[in-house]
């Protein structure tokens, strides 16, 4: 079986984050009239959608088409020079403070300090968002037995596979119960048991009202798992709406078909709209300065 074969498992058992208490509004991700430049390089042009408090939305694109720009648009970490984006009512830039205690983030490729294990990464990232830090780590156990990390939980960060550092990198996304979880290529080196785990562990938070966006190449995995999808191409919004939506807007065809039709490109045409920073691999964010390993005690 391949992993465009995968099969979302439709319910599990174990514990998970229960969402805030606090109802989030009906649309809980608001992106209205953006434009992002680097230069003279447009990045994205009068971008405008919204994602349904409690959905699971796809955003998908081809390499260089802003999803990376955009996810940083909504964490804070860049500011737009025109538009607006909102997450539950409050400006993702002017009040990245507050919006980022809302956000999980998972990137692609995360990156750990090279001297912690895994679970003094999570025991300190819990005491940096003031949690209680034994009740999360009791809180967030069963999440990482069932994500097959527990015999490594303690070893060294650095030394786990691609695989291994993806499920670390989704605990930490999900260990303040944020209201939206933002994935960049979630999927990208794990197996086909792991995706399972994953989408499985997707489907759960959704349904306890956290909404869910991410991106992807597997126009598959989009089908079985969202609800809406959003497409930008060369920096400009060419198609959201739900997944029925789409289909029907383009005579019932699939969403790869959609999605080929929506971002064909002559094969001379090179990428236009790609900023300095969209290299569709988040990686290229700051690093944690590597020091030497201290030895561990106990």
């Amino acid at each position: 079986m391949s992993e465009n074969d995968t099969q979302i498992p439709e319910s599990a058992a174990g514990a998970l984050p229960e969402s805030q208490t606090q109802p989030p509004r009906a649309e809980l991700v608001q992106v209205d009239g953006v434009v992002k430049e680097f230069g003279h390089k447009v990045a994205l042009q009068d971008v405008s959608f919204s994602v349904p408090a409690g959905q699971i939305c796809g955003l998908l694109g081809p390499n260089g088409a802003g999803k990376t720009t955009l996810f940083r648009l909504l964490m804070g970490i860049l500011k737009a020079n025109k538009g607006q984006l909102l997450v539950d009512g409050r400006d993702a830039f002017e009040e990245r403070v507050e919006v980022k205690r809302l956000i999980g983030f998972l990137p692609d490729e995360p990156v750990f300090y090279s001297y912690l294990s895994g679970r003094e990464i999570l025991e300190l990232s819990a005491a940096m968002h003031g949690l209680n830090v034994t009740q999360t780590m009791d809180r967030i156990s069963p999440v990482i037995a069932r994500l097959r990390l527990a015999d490594d939980i303690d070893n060294y960060a650095e030394d786990y596979s691609r695989g291994m550092k993806k499920k670390l990198g989704l605990l930490l996304a999900l260990l303040h119960q944020p209201r939206l979880l933002v994935l960049d290529e979630p999927t990208n080196g794990l197996d086909v048991e792991s995706t399972n785990l994953f989408y499985d562990l997707i489907f759960e938070v959704a349904g306890q009202g956290t909404t869910v966006l991410f991106s992807t190449h597997l126009m598959d995995h989009v089908t079985r798992l969202c609800s809406h999808a959003v497409i930008i191409n060369g920096g400009k919004l060419v198609a959201k709406g739900s997944i029925e939506e789409l289909r029907s807007a383009h005579e019932n065809a699939s969403l790869e078909e959609i999605f080929l039709k929506l971002t064909a490109r002559d094969a001379q045409e090179e990428p236009s709209h790609e900023g300095p920073d969209e290299a569709d691999t988040p990686s290229q964010a700051i690093r944690p300065r590597k020091l030497r390993r201290l030895s561990r005690r106990g």
